[in-house]
């Protein structure tokens, strides 16, 4: 039996910026002010919610961000006490207690991702619910996402419907030329 490999898929066509994820994800992990371990994007705009182009021709897409939970992850291979670490199952941690907060794992991920933690003074990051996870549910981001943009599964199971749709709708993922090999795909426009 193939071992899982959990990841995400972001269908943009359903995602209509209204922050749900964000905020449910700050709610479920009791992050401290001014720690988002997700976001969301207008897409082409410096400025959340902002349309793009000139009226009448105006468009305004989102793009929402998180832990992209990589096949080989810059943030595990560049941390120099091994706090961030990779489960078998593709899950991307941090080890809060041999962080030391040095920052390499945000210098090193192409995305920008782990954050400090103003409080503990260490490293955090999207865990993709894993507590909820081991509990058989999705992630709350997935559970909670309105437009159901956000779709959730085991892609080394090709018939799971992460899996499908990646195959299906021709998934794609951020920065492939970083060579991180992301977990995280996004279908649409």
């Amino acid at each position: 039996m193939t071992k899982k490999r959990y990841g995400m898929v972001i269908d943009l066509r359903r995602c209509f910026g209204c922050q749900t994820c964000v905020v449910g994800c700050i709610v479920w992990n009791s992050l401290p002010k001014g720690i988002k371990w997700n976001h969301v994007d207008t897409a082409g705009s410096k400025i959340e919610q902002q349309p793009t182009g000139t009226f009448p021709n105006v468009n305004m897409s989102f793009l929402p961000h998180l832990c992209n939970h990589c096949e080989d992850p810059a943030c595990v291979n560049n941390c120099p006490t091994g706090a961030m670490h990779k489960r078998e199952d593709g899950i991307v941690l941090v080890d809060q207690d041999k962080c030391v907060g040095c920052g390499y794992c945000t210098w090193s991920c192409p995305y920008g991702v782990p954050i400090k933690d103003p409080v503990k003074k260490v490293m955090s990051k999207c865990t993709l619910c894993v507590d909820r996870i081991e509990g058989g549910q999705v992630p709350f981001c997935v559970a909670d996402c309105p437009g159901r943009a956000r779709i959730f599964g085991d892609l080394n199971d090709p018939d799971s419907q992460a899996s499908r749709l990646i195959a299906n709708r021709k998934g794609r993922r951020l920065c492939p030329e970083k060579g991180t090999s992301p977990s995280v795909y996004y279908v649409g426009p």
